[in-house]
């Protein structure tokens, strides 16, 4: 009886493991910006850097917004503060680089890599005044990862405790 419970506790185990890490392999793009604070409004000269990508080509869009939230819904705020869909660019083994003279408003602004593709690849980075910058990570993936690895300690804690009932 003992045994079968610990098959099936590393069972459970084997299988929490295995849906995190196939979500956190499925995030591997990112975008850093250089500088990724700026003083004050103003034009300034932003280099930007995308990696991680599998795919030849992405678009690339600059938004009149620092706050990634506000282009969320589609369509209709990509078409307001990015002014459409950007443009495509050839990736050089899934990076590509970049440097922009952009206008940075109080607002901010967000250089946006994505793939025209429902769940496709993405990232963005976001420049704002006197603030750090937004980098795009997931954390709602950063949930899924803490999450698994809370329950795998309960799931150990009952186990342990009961084995000392046992002997």
């Amino acid at each position: 009886m003992k045994r079968s419970k610990v098959i099936f506790i590393a069972a459970a185990l084997a299988l929490v493991s295995f849906l995190s890490v196939g979500t956190a392999s499925a995030q591997g793009q990112s975008a850093t910006a250089n500088p990724s604070t700026v003083p004050e409004p103003g034009t300034y000269d932003i280099t930007v850097t995308a990696e991680g990508f599998t795919l030849p080509s992405v678009n690339f869009a600059i938004c009149s917004t620092g706050d990634v939230s506000n282009i969320s819904d589609g369509l209709p705020s990509m078409m307001q503060y990015c002014g459409g869909l950007g443009e495509a660019v050839e990736l050089d083994g899934g990076s590509y680089t970049t440097t922009e003279s952009v206008e940075v408003t109080d607002a901010g602004v967000t250089f946006m890599f994505f793939e025209l593709a429902a769940g496709g690849e993405s990232t963005n980075v976001s420049v704002n005044i006197g603030e750090l910058a937004d980098t795009g990570v997931n954390t709602s993936l950063l949930v899924v990862i803490g999450l698994s690895i809370a329950l795998a300690g309960v799931m150990l804690f009952g186990l342990s405790r009961r084995l000392r009932s046992v002997q």
